[in-house]
């Protein structure tokens, strides 16, 4: 069983939670949003917003003194179609016979952030850099509780990412075979995991402390329409912020169901709890 930490997010709505769920909602009931971000670059890296948000999410993480060893945090940082701004644009670039610019080499690989971010912030731990097929939540979570067996890892941070692209709308539609809107955009979200072994719960008033208490394979909720999901390869883990946030101010009652769809069918139901 894990505990969550911390949560944070970052895209066209801001940096809260509160503004991460008015944007979701918003999408759902079709309200045209921005899409795109704007972002302070990050040395070295250029044309994309990916890497940025991934350092910004990292670097609120470490000012908010959330991460207790640099030396024992494990990163995992998860997308479904990787840094496509800066693919597309090296791949433009040798259509158009350009010469090829060796950082869109270099940041086009997802983990170099997480490189420049660790000799920043003397992260010293395990780091991956995975792709998944919609259950980013899921194949994360996974990956949380093998890293939290290891006997140097004290925390994981999960990460989910990508990126507002045309070729992402494209895919989204082949791939889902849903009338729901589906649409990329900018944005990034992250959990800060420690096991919950030994935990004691707090006295009433304290801070509520909140734990993934189960995750299993499930059918969809029945429902006349397919759900609405505006966060592809990430809806999970937008949801899943979005109920920790209200759990810890007392909106809603625990337990509380979400789910994480895979493209074209197949989701998994992660039961939260206090």
């Amino acid at each position: 069983m894990l505990k969550v930490t911390a949560t944070a997010c970052i895209g066209p709505w801001g940096h809260s939670i509160e503004g991460l769920a008015d944007y979701a909602d918003m999408l759902k009931a079709a309200e045209e949003q921005a899409r795109s971000i704007a972002i302070e670059p990050v040395p070295g890296f250029i044309e994309s917003a990916f890497n940025p948000m991934v350092y910004q999410i990292l670097k609120t993480h470490v000012e908010s003194g959330t991460i207790r060893s640099h030396q024992k945090l494990a990163i995992l940082l998860g997308s479904a179609f990787g840094d496509t701004a800066t693919a597309d644009r090296a791949s433009q670039n040798l259509l158009q016979g350009k010469v090829h610019n060796p950082l869109l080499f270099y940041q086009s690989v997802p983990n170099s952030i997480l490189g420049y971010a660790s000799k920043q912030f003397g992260f010293t731990g395990m780091i991956s850099a995975v792709s998944h097929f919609g259950n980013g939540l899921v194949s994360l979570l996974d990956l949380a509780e093998i890293y939290m067996d290891q006997p140097d890892v004290e925390q994981v941070l999960v990460i989910g990412v990508e990126l507002q692209s045309s070729r992402s709308d494209e895919l989204l539609a082949e791939l889902v075979d849903s009338e729901a809107a589906l649409r990329s955009c900018d944005h990034a979200i992250s959990l800060l995991l420690e096991s919950a072994k030994g935990d004691v719960l707090p006295e009433s008033g304290d801070e509520l402390l909140i734990y993934i208490e189960a995750v299993e394979s499930s059918t969809e909720p029945l429902s006349t329409e397919p759900p609405v999901r505006p966060f592809a390869g990430n809806q999970g883990l937008a949801d899943l912020v979005i109920a920790v946030d209200r759990l810890k101010k007392r909106e809603v009652a625990a337990p509380v169901i979400i789910y994480d769809y895979e493209f074209g069918g197949g989701c998994h139901a992660i039961k939260l709890n206090r």
